[in-house]
């Protein structure tokens, strides 16, 4: 699952600007900002997460202001999540682990 992520986050146009673009676990430190979940949900789907809505994730009201939008970009695409912004920021490894399966499970029906 980590692999999949990793390829999606490098396809992603939002990676150059963010720097973000692979992870070592679902602990990984790096995920707290929300920029590779939103990474990846740009490779799904070009264009659907908006650079301009994407914070540079500084404090951790910004960080959880792009899980939110990670969160609601991937209920658009018909993922069932069940994580919250906290889990994000708190890096919750289980939680992220679930949010990257649901994605995995949507993928193909995204055109």
């Amino acid at each position: 699952m980590v692999q999949w992520a990793n390829a999606k986050s490098r396809q992603s146009r939002l990676s150059a600007s963010n720097g973000t673009t692979s992870i070592r676990s679902f602990s990984d430190p790096s995920l707290s900002t929300g920029h590779f979940l939103l990474n990846v949900l740009d490779a799904m789907k070009p264009g659907i997460a908006d650079p301009s809505l994407i914070t540079d994730a500084r404090t951790d009201e910004d960080a959880k202001l792009n899980a939110k939008y990670a969160i609601s970009i991937a209920r658009k695409l018909g993922a069932t999540i069940f994580l919250l912004p906290e889990d994000v920021v708190e890096v919750k490894p289980k939680m992220i682990l679930t949010f990257i399966g649901s994605l995995m499970a949507v993928e193909s029906t995204i055109h």
